[in-house]
């Protein structure tokens, strides 16, 4: 046990350490990215207790010859509304901010960080080789789930008083020995969290992870081809959606008038009465509905999650996508990236998600040194 954990270490220590820095780095991107465009995101005026309404956002575009796409109102006056548009017999997508109370335009973001952040995910997700980059990646994930195990092996006590010296660093010891206790308890405390982020990446990144963790909920994997009759029935589905799309699609092609906005954001707050960020998707481009989302932060764990309300393009009710009557299998597959990024939990899950990350590219470094020192 001791050599397989030794030497699978040493294989997978570099592509470890980029993989868990990169993925500390992209933990921030949203925090990031606001306090570079701090003077448009945030709302200076604190004192305001009334929103503008979404039907005047859209007038006021509609008389500039802009069509808004979405429109993205923040859970408190904090911050400014988040409007995306494009030109009108043009698909170039724009977005600016507004003024949460009089709709007056703030600014446009002027500083991008999402060539960077593009950067860093690739190298997070594949070391920018591609598809060998990936599965590279993906070995030497399940090689840290089964370093992180076998570690647990070899530092369980044979005993009670062996087991207090294994959860402590001797700081006044030699360097040596203190990168060894530092790994050793480490590794203990931080178990957890390291294999939780590492199984949810990997459901993110292979279909037959994503299948087993969604069967071992109750829900139905992703790849259920395996016989002739399921392909039919998803062929059927598939054609039924389609067929449903284009007569939505032809009914707006034959001009549906536009409608108010402002009683379904009415109707929303009263299906969903709580606070929370509400985005609105209008029925434009090749959309057939509207749908409102609003993100719901409740609950022992203070999880945010989301909660969707779907109108026609006449502005009647069609459904509720609640994340609360979801199977645990379809919940588990709508908050499954935040999940990985610590998103789920707000700014302090992702802050807890930096920690775990950092501590997992330091379990090589102190591994290797380890290594380094018994040479």
């Amino acid at each position: 046990m001791s050599m397989s954990h030794l030497w699978l270490g040493l294989l997978s220590s570099i592509v470890l350490i980029v993989v868990c820095f990169s993925g500390a780095m992209f933990a921030f991107k949203k925090q990031i990215t606001e306090l570079l465009n701090y003077s448009v995101v945030f709302n200076k005026d604190r004192e305001l207790k009334e929103w503008v309404k979404p039907d005047a956002i859209i007038n006021d575009f509609t008389r500039n010859g802009l069509e808004v796409i979405s429109i993205d109102y923040p859970a408190d006056f904090n911050r400014n509304i988040f409007v995306s548009y494009q030109n009108k017999g043009s698909n170039k997508k724009e977005s600016i901010y507004i003024h949460p109370s009089n709709g007056e335009v703030i600014g446009k973001k002027y500083v991008s960080t999402t060539h960077f952040f593009q950067t860093v995910k690739t190298l997070h997700k594949n070391l920018f080789l591609g598809e060998v980059g990936k599965q590279i990646v993906g070995i030497s994930v399940f090689i840290f789930v089964f370093l992180l195990f076998s570690g647990i092996v070899l530092w369980f006590p044979k005993n009670k008083r062996q087991l207090k010296t294994n959860l402590k660093v001797k700081w006044s010891a030699k360097l040596p020995r203190v990168i060894y206790d530092l790994h050793k308890v480490i590794g203990f405390y931080f178990l957890f969290p390291l294999v939780f982020i590492s199984i949810t990446g990997l459901y993110i990144a292979y279909p037959w992870v994503k299948s087993t963790i969604l069967v071992s909920l109750g829900g139905q994997p992703v790849l259920n081809i395996s016989n002739k009759e399921d392909v039919q029935h998803k062929l059927s589905d598939t054609f039924a959606s389609f067929l449903e799309e284009s007569m939505n699609i032809q009914h707006k092609e034959k001009g549906s008038q536009s409608i108010s906005i402002d009683p379904l954001l009415k109707d929303v707050n009263q299906r969903l009465a709580y606070n929370g960020s509400t985005s609105i998707a209008l029925a434009v481009n090749d959309k057939t509905e509207i749908e409102i989302t609003k993100i719901k932060q409740e609950g022992l764990m203070n999880l945010i999650v989301p909660d969707q309300i779907i109108y026609n393009q006449k502005g009647e009710f069609k459904k509720a996508i609640l994340f609360s009557d979801l199977t645990i299998a379809d919940q588990f597959k709508t908050v499954s990236l935040p999940l990985h990024t610590g998103e789920i939990f707000g700014l302090s899950g992702v802050i807890f998600y930096f920690i775990v990350t950092m501590v997992g590219c330091s379990l090589p470094i102190t591994g290797l040194l380890i290594w380094l020192r018994k040479l």
